[in-house]
């Protein structure tokens, strides 16, 4: 099969600041996009050649696709942190989705900020998602003042807007919270619903479910003895746990996915999303409580350590199914 040429795009946040990895011997800066899918360098070169390009935060910059690109995959997926690149990927997704495949169409990540998410899928059967709603605090009494306008109750959790990974993050236990870590300078912040969901023995399983073409595919399990689920230490230290991910992942596809696809499926049609992550936890019965939904998860990066090797493989069949989507869009197109 000749190999696809596929233009992925990627954006500047709106603050214009970029993460800088280093500085090479020829002075070039090697930097780190935020907000991005990071799908093209994972993909398979014997199916599709990545053309990339990074929009900029000027209101005018020349977006006119090369002639020979067969299709274009929008990477920008931040709706809060990236609402100008957004807004210029829309106008290129106006000018060429009636003329080439489109994937990620920019409109629809702007649905997948938190409170949005919370407006658009709370009603789902199945699905329990954490009522969620925007705030510009300036000060301690305005969170406290929403908390209880929005009957909210203890605890609930407070996000700074586009940190990730846990990174401005504080659970609101009382009203005796001082917020020192964060500038209440009016910026958006979450208010999220604080949802107990640790098993019989304190243990906290978050799911990373990845959706292409809107069928599921698990990406991990991290267990933990905290509600707030980041990192694998505590499985480092109790490897009961290590396989107990494993054996989910190994009865996946027949035991768990059959349940969960009818919800899955009725979030994809909602979001209209091609490609992204769902963290949650699921309980006995398969019901799901949602995390966050939207396309900037780290899904396809992985480290090569062969003690992982179950989990490189749940990523490599994420990685064709993206290249399946793709070459099935185009042959559609055709």
């Amino acid at each position: 099969m000749t190999p696809k040429n596929i233009l992925f795009l990627n954006g500047l946040p709106d603050n214009r600041q970029v993460e800088v990895n280093y500085i090479d011997k020829n002075n070039t800066m090697h930097y780190a996009l935020r907000g991005s899918a990071n799908i093209a360098q994972m993909m398979d070169k014997e199916q599709i050649i990545p053309s990339i390009v990074v929009f900029d935060t000027h209101l005018k910059q020349d977006m006119n696709a090369e002639s020979n690109i067969h299709a274009i995959f929008n990477e920008i997926s931040d709706a809060d942190t990236h609402f100008i690149t957004l807004a210029k990927a829309q106008k290129l997704y106006n000018m060429f989705s009636d003329k080439m495949p489109f994937f990620n169409k920019p409109d629809n990540i702007m649905k997948t900020s938190r409170s949005r998410i919370y407006q658009l899928l709370h009603d789902i059967k199945g699905l329990h998602v954490p009522k969620t709603v925007q705030i510009q605090p300036k000060s301690a009494s305005d969170i406290y003042d929403a908390i209880e306008k929005e009957g909210f109750e203890f605890p609930v959790i407070l996000r700074k807007a586009g940190e990730h990974n846990g990174i401005g993050t504080l659970l609101i236990k009382d009203g005796s919270e001082q917020f020192y870590a964060f500038a209440l300078n009016g910026q958006n912040h979450y208010l999220t619903q604080f949802v107990e969901y640790a098993d019989k023995d304190g243990i906290y399983a978050k799911y990373r479910l990845v959706v292409v073409d809107g069928e599921v595919f698990i990406r991990h399990i991290i267990f933990s003895d905290h509600w707030k689920v980041h990192q694998r230490e505590f499985m480092e230290k109790n490897l009961e746990f290590q396989e107990k991910e494993i054996a989910i992942f190994q009865h996946f596809d027949k035991e768990v996915k059959p349940k969960i696809q009818p919800i899955i499926t009725e979030i994809n049609q909602r979001l209209g999303l091609d490609y992204f992550g769902i963290d949650c936890t699921l309980d006995e019965n398969f019901n799901i409580t949602l995390f966050e939904a939207n396309a900037n998860m780290d899904i396809l990066t992985h480290s090569n350590d062969k003690k992982n090797e179950l989990l490189i493989t749940k990523i490599q069949h994420i990685k064709e199914a993206v290249s399946a989507m793709i070459n099935n869009r185009l042959k559609n197109k055709s």
